[in-house]
C-alpha cells in the first residue's frame, strides 16, 4: 500500500531551528533478517547436493559460505590440536569436490558464512573412543584456491597465498556477487568511528564536490555511493591530512579493507557512472584490475598471461531499441565475447548475439575463451 505523508510543518519546523540537513538516500529494496541467516552464522548440516556453484563460489539460498565435515572420526583430537590436522574447507566447486560426486560420495556438510575462521568439530578420538567437540582453525582447501585462481593462484608462488589466506578478505572480494552480507557484518561496519563522523565524512565530500579523489568520479547526483577513507586505517583520527573521499569501488580496494562488503548494484552503478563521464580508459593490464569488480581478477590475471587484448569493463549491451538489457563484467564487443556475474545479464547478451561466460566457465573453460579472443 502506498502511504502519503505531508512532512512540509516538520521541514518548516527545522528551517525555523536553523538544523542542518542530512543527505540521505531510501534504499528500494527492504531485506529482512530472516533465520537462515542466524542458522549460517552458527553453522548448518545439509547435503552436498544442496549447495549451489553457479559462479564457482559455494552458495546456499543465496547466500555466499564455506562448506566443511563436522565429523571428523578418530583424528578429533589432532584437529582440535592443530587445525591444519583437520579436513580442509571448501569455498568453491573445485576437483576434490566433483571427485567426491563421481564417487557417488554426498557427505553431510556443514555450511557457514562464519568469518572467524573457528570451526565446530567432533568424533570419537581413536584411542581413547571419547567423543570429542570443539572449536579449532580449519584451513582453506589448496584446489579451491587454484579453482578460482584465488589472488593469482594459478600464477604465482602458492605457499604465502595459502598462508595469508583471509575469510573476511575472501568475503570480501566476492562481497558484490551475493544479495546478502555474512551475518554479523551489517553490525560491525561502523565500529569505531567517532560520534561526530556523519558531520566530519559530509564536510570533507563537500570540499571535493562529491568527486572521488582516485578514479574522479562525479558523485554528486549518487552523494550516499562516496565514502571519507582513513588513509592511516585509524577510523578515529580524523585528521584532514589523513582523509581522503573515494567512491565505495576504489575504497574497498584499499589495503586492509576487509570490512568493506558492496553490493553487486553498487558496483554496476559505479561502472555505468565512469562509462558515462569517460572515465573507463584502459591503457593497460593495471587500469583493468582498477576499473573491475574484484571477483573478477582471478579471471584477469589469466586474461593477462595469455596475452590477450584488454577487454571493456562494465560494458552495457543495448537491444534493437537502443534499451540496456545486459551489463558485462569483462566484454570484447568486435568479437562479441563476455564475462557475467549476474545471471539474467548473461542470458540477455546471449540472445543478443553474445558468447558469455559466467565467472566460474570462464576459469574452467579458460582455454575455449583465450582461443575465442585470439
Amino acid at each position: 500500500m502506498k502511504l502519503t505523508v505531508d512532512f512540509s510543518s516538520l521541514i518548516q519546523a527545522v528551517k525555523t531551528m536553523g538544523a542542518e540537513g542530512i543527505d540521505f538516500e531510501l534504499s528500494n529494496v527492504l531485506i529482512p533478517i530472516e533465520p537462515i541467516d542466524t542458522q549460517l552464522g552458527e553453522g548448518l548440516e545439509v547435503d552436498l547436493e544442496d549447495i549451489e556453484f553457479e559462479t564457482g563460489l559455494a552458495s546456499y539460498q543465496g547466500r555466499q559460505v564455506l562448506l566443511y565435515i563436522r565429523d571428523h572420526g578418530g583424528r578429533v583430537s589432532k584437529a582440535l590440536e592443530d587445525g591444519s590436522q583437520g579436513n580442509k574447507f571448501h569455498i568453491a566447486d573445485c576437483g576434490t569436490l566433483a571427485e567426491m560426486r563421481a564417487k557417488g560420495r554426498f557427505d553431510r556438510y556443514v555450511v557457514t558464512n562464519k568469518l572467524s575462521g573457528q570451526f565446530h568439530i567432533s568424533g570419537d578420538d581413536w584411542k581413547t573412543s571419547q567423543h570429542m567437540e570443539g572449536e579449532t582453525n580449519l584451513k582453506v582447501c589448496k584446489n579451491c584456491l587454484g579453482h578460482l585462481n584465488y589472488q593469482g593462484y594459478s600464477n604465482k608462488i602458492k605457499g604465502p597465498i595459502f598462508k595469508a589466506f583471509d575469510l573476511t578478505d575472501f568475503f570480501d572480494t566476492y562481497s558484490s556477487f551475493f544479495k546478502f552480507m555474512p551475518s554479523g557484518v551489517a553490525n560491525n561496519i561502523d565500529v569505531g568511528y567517532t560520534n561526530d563522523w556523519d558531520n566530519v565524512s559530509k564536510k570533507e565530500r563537500e570540499k571535493v564536490n562529491f568527486q572521488c579523489q582516485q578514479c574522479g568520479l562525479d558523485l554528486s547526483q549518487h552523494k550516499r555511493l562516496l565514502h571519507v577513507h582513513h588513509i592511516n586505517g585509524v577510523k578515529s583520527d580524523n585528521n584532514t591530512s589523513n582523509l581522503t573521499p573515494l567512491c565505495c569501488d576504489c575504497h574497498r580496494k584499499q589495503p586492509n579493507h576487509q570490512h568493506m562488503f558492496t553490493k553487486h548494484e553498487d558496483t554496476k552503478r559505479i561502472s555505468q557512472l565512469r562509462n558515462a563521464q569517460g572515465l573507463n580508459v584502459k591503457e593497460n593490464w593495471q587500469d583493468v584490475y582498477n576499473l573491475a569488480d574484484p571477483g573478477m581478477h582471478g579471471v584477469i590475471d589469466l586474461l593477462e598471461k595469455y596475452n590477450v587484448s584488454l577487454p571493456e569493463v562494465g560494458e552495457e549491451i543495448q537491444n534493437d531499441k537502443q534499451e540496456v538489457v545486459a551489463e558485462l563484467e569483462l566484454a570484447w564487443p568486435l568479437k562479441k565475447v563476455g564475462v557475467a556475474v549476474d545471471k539474467t545479464s548473461a542470458k540477455a547478451a546471449t540472445s543478443a548475439g553474445w558468447k558469455v561466460y559466467s565467472m566460474r566457465h570462464a576459469l574452467s573453460q579458460f582455454e575455449d575463451l583465450a582461443q575465442r579472443l585470439r
